[in-house]
């Protein structure tokens, strides 16, 4: 009997003791809670507090600047980087010279006919590469690579390929031999009267060519014919414009032969020939049309 009553009183302190827990759980949950949403209220009532003003600080000089500025312009009277000159005269690039004696280029080019002068302005080149030939002044690129012309002899061209000097031929002269200059000659055949055709466009052409001689080639286009290796004559065609073509008789596919009676299937009379065109101001161009010679006289004056 005792035994139950101290059970019961056991049991019912117990339900006590759980049900405080419980009150006070709950009351700390509920001021916690207060003190967030209080807290919130105030950050959003507060006002923002505007930035203070800086002001810099004042920094004491001390006794040893003038002895540090010294000792700055000391270093700067030691010129470790050269000392400026206003008046210095400025830098000239060098430019590379011209290897006279470079080896023979690799490149797929054929040197029809060139003009050697000390003037660099006359001084030019026809070069055929892959079918295509153009004529070409000193320092220009060869159409097709990255070549440039840079000197004229009376028997070859000098190039400058990637930054490498090269020797391009003249078409028929061996590389290593000297060149002949002897010419086989011809007397020239009389030539037929023609008649003038004084149209501006023909005017315009002859005066562009009496001042620049390499332009003539740009009028009527010539090109190697061969047969069993041996060199016969040139192909005649007309060039970007027909008018000086057609006025002095010429045609289509004629075989230049003979340039003022000299044979041009000599290389050592060409290197010669293309140099006497730089200042002439008429010659006779020998052809063979159909079996026939023929002789086409061009006067630029």
């Amino acid at each position: 009997m005792v035994t139950a009553n101290w059970l019961g009183t056991l049991q019912s302190n117990s339900r006590i003791s759980i049900s405080s827990l419980a009150r006070l759980l709950t009351w700390t949950l509920v001021v916690m809670l207060a003190w967030v949403i209080g807290r919130m209220v105030w950050l959003a009532l507060q006002p923002t507090p505007s930035p203070a003003t800086w002001q810099a600080s004042t920094v004491a000089v001390s006794s040893s600047a003038g002895n540090d500025r010294g000792e700055i312009t000391k270093v700067l009277n030691m010129n470790l980087f050269g000392r400026y000159q206003e008046s210095a005269a400025p830098v000239v690039e060098r430019k590379q010279p011209v290897k006279q004696d470079a080896p023979q280029t690799r490149l797929s080019l054929t040197l029809v006919g060139l003009v050697a002068s000390s003037n660099p302005q006359t001084a030019l080149a026809v070069i055929t590469h892959r079918g295509k030939q153009n004529t070409y002044g000193l320092n220009e690129a060869i159409e097709g690579t990255r070549a440039t012309l840079q000197a004229v002899y009376p028997d070859r061209v000098i190039i400058r390929n990637s930054g490498r000097d090269e020797t391009l031929m003249l078409d028929g002269v061996d590389f290593n031999k000297p060149s002949q200059n002897t010419a086989r000659t011809r007397p020239p055949e009389p030539r037929a009267p023609q008649e003038p055709e004084p149209t501006s466009d023909l005017s315009r052409i002859k005066q562009e060519i009496l001042e620049k001689p390499q332009t003539l080639f740009s009028y009527i286009r010539l090109s190697q014919v061969k047969r069993d290796g041996e060199l016969v004559g040139y192909r005649v065609n007309p060039g970007k414009e027909r008018a000086l073509f057609d006025a002095v008789g010429l045609k289509a596919n004629d075989l230049a032969v003979s340039l003022n009676g000299n044979d041009l299937t000599d290389a050592a009379v060409m290197a010669k020939l293309w140099t006497e065109l730089s200042s002439a101001s008429d010659f006779t161009l020998t052809v063979e049309r159909e079996g026939q010679l023929h002789d086409i006289y061009i006067e630029l004056q």
